[in-house]
């Protein structure tokens, strides 16, 4: 089991391969999608306002509109799975298309023609991995090209000028996607440092589970119906004893490696000190107990240099979670002195 804070949230971060798969978390394809609404409403308030360089153009009106309706669509798509990888890209490329298709029908000022490509690439630079803005560089020139070569209105070297708006607009771009690459990489290394250092804190060095710390706080965050067992290893001074203290502390890795493996991840094992051990059993309830009964029954079963002794507690509504520990305490101070080996439940012992 991994540790993990008491609120349930994972101690990890964002893997840098998962920039290499395309938006962030779909953050990404949202930003995209408020671009195009607000692309495709502006677009359509110029087209209804006379004087403007839309009015009266349907052509305008309906390329509009699919800016629009992709826009929604982008939203309405942003939290699916398969849009946070590369498939996200076909809306940069719509977008160039959608430029070039104004530029087409002579809706667009020429002036601006430029100016939209730059702004696309450096949305890719933005959301995607460095040199992902390069490898569209021709189909940026194609799309600027195409209404051009179409006979589309243009300003003087507007063909020529190409040379320089892609090279700025993949420049600019490129150099974004960079620099966010480089912060991304040193948020995710920190993020894994703070993790690791979390789980230092609440971690028990020797046998890796929980510390007492973790302990303190799981019994904190008790909920009605989680059950609350304590084991304690039977008569261990004498395994100290006899086979000498590293073997002890063989013994307490191993059972930690057999708690954490025999829990679920909801579930959670601390080490409170010395041989004893604390589990969490979220929701358990009665079945807490049938759970630790075998347990004790595999460890049982391995050969152990020594027994195991348990106490079960259910955490009930409107009871301190010390009355709880104290009551898994109580059975467990009753299987010690009725034979050992043996799990008690809280409130069945004679």
């Amino acid at each position: 089991m991994n540790l993990a804070p008491v609120d349930g949230t994972a101690l990890s971060s964002e893997p840098s391969s998962e920039r290499r798969r395309g938006p962030h978390a779909g953050r990404g394809v949202r930003q995209a999608g408020y671009l195009l609404i607000a692309a495709g409403a502006i677009g359509l308030v110029n087209d209804l306002v006379p004087g403007t360089v839309g009015h009266g153009h349907l052509t305008s009106v309906a390329l509009d509109s699919l800016n629009l309706a992709v826009g929604v669509a982008a939203l309405a798509l942003c939290t699916k799975h398969f849009m946070h990888g590369w498939i996200a890209l076909l809306l940069p490329v719509f977008a160039m298309a959608n430029v070039a298709a104004n530029n087409a029908v002579g809706v667009l000022p020429p002036a601006t023609y430029g100016t939209w490509f730059v702004l696309i690439l450096v949305w890719v630079g933005i959301w995607y991995p460095p040199w992902t803005v390069a490898a569209l560089a021709p189909v940026t020139v194609a799309a600027y090209l195409a209404p051009l070569l179409a006979g589309a209105p243009r300003s003087p070297g507007a063909i020529p000028a190409v040379l320089l708006v892609v090279p700025v607009a993949v420049l600019a771009g490129e150099t974004i996607a960079h620099y966010t690459d480089r912060v991304r990489r040193a948020e995710n290394a920190r993020e894994r440092l703070l993790g690791d250092l979390s789980r230092e804190i609440v971690t028990d060095k020797l046998t890796g589970v929980g510390n007492r710390r973790l302990g303190e706080m799981l019994l904190e965050s008790l909920e009605p119906g989680d059950a609350v067992a304590i084991l304690d290893v039977d008569l261990f001074k004498q395994v100290n004893d006899r086979y000498g203290h590293p073997e002890g502390d063989r013994l307490l890795h191993r059972l930690g490696d057999d708690l954490n493996q025999s829990v679920r991840d909801v579930d959670a094992v601390a080490r409170m000190g010395g041989e004893e051990f604390m589990v969490v059993m979220r929701g358990a309830g009665q079945e807490g107990f049938e759970t630790v009964s075998r347990l004790l029954g595999s460890w049982r079963e391995g050969s152990p240099l020594a027994t195991i002794s348990a106490g079960v507690a259910v955490h009930k509504p409107k009871t301190s979670p010390e009355v709880t520990y104290a009551a898994a305490d109580e059975a467990l101070y009753v299987a010690k002195h009725t034979g050992r080996d043996r799990v008690v439940m809280a409130g069945t012992a004679a």
